[in-house]
């Protein structure tokens, strides 16, 4: 394939002149990122992605470096060590090439083409830092990794020199890679006219039940991702079928997450994945949208299951996210690096020695060692232990014959002291930008986990939090913002940004009956309608039709680490019409979901699974649930502690302004109106006999 000749031509011999570092900062010292500001001070010349550096690349008709990471990525860190910082790199990209640092989570929009390119030039083997070489316009012609320090500078050269003697060879290569770039998969139609069977259903989830992991949980892979929407899927199909199998699937998946390496033992919180297929090892960045997600999944888990433990995950990790991932305004911040001291990992593994001299007490020591499977040598790499749940306390009470109350009692005394002595350690940086999208998620976690567990500062923080989305990151003339750091905000808001924050004022108005919520929903959803779609297509585009246009306008569909955009505003507007009586919003979620079920609906299921989700409200409609009276609060929070995917919840002491609450107020006594499709069933004055009329 002609993408190797990169590889195999010989490198030119560097000009010979000295280049010094750029010692008062490149092009990147003013931006707010924490990402590019790690690049600020390299002797590269870096430039963020702004029209300065697009139209500099034009007039001058060099070749496009465009690297694209994020701060807590460990290879990125790397990377920029190893090759960026170096001036003999420096000195052939200045030369060469405009180069340009992108941070990933600032610009989805940017690193979704440049790792669909990745993934159709090298068969979906892509990660981060992503680095792409492009024409003049911005069109890719190689497109990769991380590569050495050697390997970088053999590409950068082979590559301009190619563009030097042949640059049609380049803009042929660039022609293939933009003509997959530029298949638009938005205009299939979907039917709003006729709803998705549960026939069609069950075989859609039969597909997805053929790739997953029976054994350890997740998806069937040699790595493995939490994928909390596709568990939260799972779920709620078991509780709409029935189906065994999905239940005893989602309980193993969230089981073994939580004894794995994934999971924080001492503060709680989960890493991004595990490089392996048991959850053990994992990479020791923590991000908030991972965890945001995990903790609204274990709290809903806890409603579905009762189990004591999944409680235990919700309360711990919440604990973490405000206590580490939090500013004092309320807004949440959105990572913790890999590495600490330049290497990954370091603030969080043990070597035998260290645990035995903190662990003075023997009984402590030995259900440490048996419960995690301490060594000498290590259970992981260079004589480090990860604290992986290998056995359970159960075992060890039974090992070292005691009983398991004592076990659980000696086991968290032992785990309080470990994370005491890891305090002291250099801990991991902070990424200290709020992301529009991700400060929704963890809104959204605050309230499920305020539902499963009655915490009131749970409710408190994700008020809080949504409050300075209104106040600091929207504005009613240009809409959402993406980003926000020390009072900077600089980045249009993205349609993920627009769909999760929707989400999360429906379920926070849900939890306070208080309408300004859903008043500032519908005002984000016509905004989303008029800026992020058109009239030729049911489905938005990812960025808005204000914002400077890129080398290909993506409609995202599949659901991975968080759901699709699309997904998820499919979701809320559905939702959102049952608020309002609105048909057209009704009309077409039914119509996006439809079209993607239809189109995708035999190849890779697990990647849709939100769209599967949200077909199954509608082949049996939701529950519309109206507490009205004196006493709507107190029941309401009775009623939120169940889990009830199938239903939406609306009410208050008095009728206020939806439709569905005319005449429902009778003075002297709160009544519970069990609704579908508009049509009530006769008011009830207790929560158990509401859940009764639901089953």
């Amino acid at each position: 394939m002609i993408f190797s000749l990169f590889f195999i031509t010989s490198c030119k011999n560097a000009e010979n002149n000295s280049q010094h570092a750029i010692a008062a900062g490149n092009h990147l010292k003013d931006e707010i990122s924490p990402y590019l500001l790690q690049h600020a001070h390299n002797p590269v010349d870096w430039y963020p992605w702004k029209d300065e550096a697009l139209e500099l690349a034009l007039k001058t008709r060099k070749l496009l470096i465009i690297s694209i990471g994020y701060s807590s990525c460990h290879w990125c860190h790397v990377m920029e060590r190893e090759s960026f910082s170096d001036t003999a790199v420096s000195r052939i990209m200045n030369k060469d090439f405009v180069s340009i640092k992108v941070d990933r989570e600032e610009r989805p929009d940017i690193d979704q083409i440049y790792m669909n390119a990745c993934q159709i030039v090298n068969s979906g083997a892509c990660g981060w830092p992503l680095n792409a070489i492009a024409l003049p316009d911005g069109r890719p012609v190689w497109v990769g990794t991380y590569l050495t320090k050697d390997e970088w500078m053999k590409l950068l050269v082979s590559i301009q020199e190619v563009y030097s003697e042949d640059p049609n060879e380049l803009e042929k290569m660039a022609m293939g890679i933009q003509n997959h770039l530029s298949v638009d998969y938005s205009n299939f139609i979907g039917s709003s006219n006729q709803s998705v069977s549960s026939a069609q259903l069950n075989e859609f989830m039969s597909g997805t039940m053929k790739n997953l992991d029976m054994k350890f949980g997740g998806k069937r892979s040699s790595q493995k991702f939490p994928l909390p929407s596709l568990q939260r899927s799972m779920m709620e199909y078991a509780q709409f079928s029935g189906n065994k199998k999905a239940e005893d699937y989602v309980k193993l998946t969230l089981d073994k997450m939580m004894q794995g390496g994934i999971y924080d033992h001492l503060t709680g919180g989960f890493y991004r994945y595990t490089v392996d297929s048991i959850w053990k090892v994992p990479h020791f960045e923590k991000m908030l949208y991972d965890n945001a997600q995990l903790i609204s999944l274990y709290a809903q888990a806890y409603q579905y299951f009762k189990k004591p433990e999944y409680r235990d995950v919700v309360a711990q990790s919440m604990n973490f996210v405000l206590e580490n991932l939090t500013h004092p305004d309320g807004m949440f911040f959105s990572s913790l690096n890999a590495e600490s001291e330049g290497e990954e990992g370091k603030y969080y593994v043990w070597t035998m020695n260290e645990i035995s001299t903190i662990l003075q007490d023997p009984t402590e020591l030995s259900i440490v060692k048996f419960v995690f499977d301490i060594k000498a040598d290590g259970n992981w790499e260079n004589g480090k232990n990860i604290l992986f749940q290998s056995r359970d306390l159960k075992s060890a009470a039974k090992e070292l014959k005691i009983d398991l109350s004592k076990a659980q009692t000696v086991y968290l005394s032992a785990l309080a002291k470990l994370e005491e002595n890891r305090g002291k350690r250099v801990s991991p940086t902070r990424d200290e930008k709020a992301l529009t999208s991700w400060n929704s998620l963890m809104i959204r976690a605050c309230l499920e986990a305020y539902a499963a567990l009655s915490d009131p500062i749970y409710l408190e923080a994700g008020k809080k939090a949504m409050a300075h989305i209104q106040n600091s990151m929207y504005d009613p003339g240009s809409g959402l913002k993406r980003n926000f750091m020390k009072g900077n905000k600089s980045i249009n808001g993205f349609l993920e940004d627009y769909a999760f924050t929707i989400d999360a004022l429906l379920r926070l108005y849900e939890l306070t009956f208080d309408e300004s919520y859903l008043t500032f929903a519908r005002e984000l959803a016509e905004i989303a309608i008029r800026d992020f779609s058109d009239d030729k297509s049911v489905y938005f585009y990812f960025t808005s039709k204000n914002d400077r246009k890129l080398i290909s306008r993506k409609v995202d569909f599949e659901d991975q680490v968080t759901p699709s955009a699309n997904s998820v505003m499919a979701d809320v507007l559905h939702r959102l019409g049952l608020y309002y009586y609105h048909q057209p919003y009704m009309d077409r979620a039914k119509a996006m979901t439809n079209g993607v079920l239809e189109q995708f609906g035999s190849q890779q299921t697990e990647y849709y699974s939100n769209w599967s989700r949200i077909s199954m409200a509608q082949i049996r409609p939701l529950y519309e649930v109206a507490i009205v009276g004196e006493k709507a609060e107190e029941l309401r929070n009775s009623m939120i502690k169940n889990y009830l995917p199938n239903a939406i919840l609306l009410g208050g002491k008095t009728e206020g302004s939806l439709e569905l609450l005319k005449e429902k107020l009778q003075e002297g006594n709160t009544y519970i109106y069990v609704c579908r499709n508009k049509v009530c069933k006769l008011p009830v004055q207790e929560v158990a006999q509401a859940l009764e009329l639901m089953k």
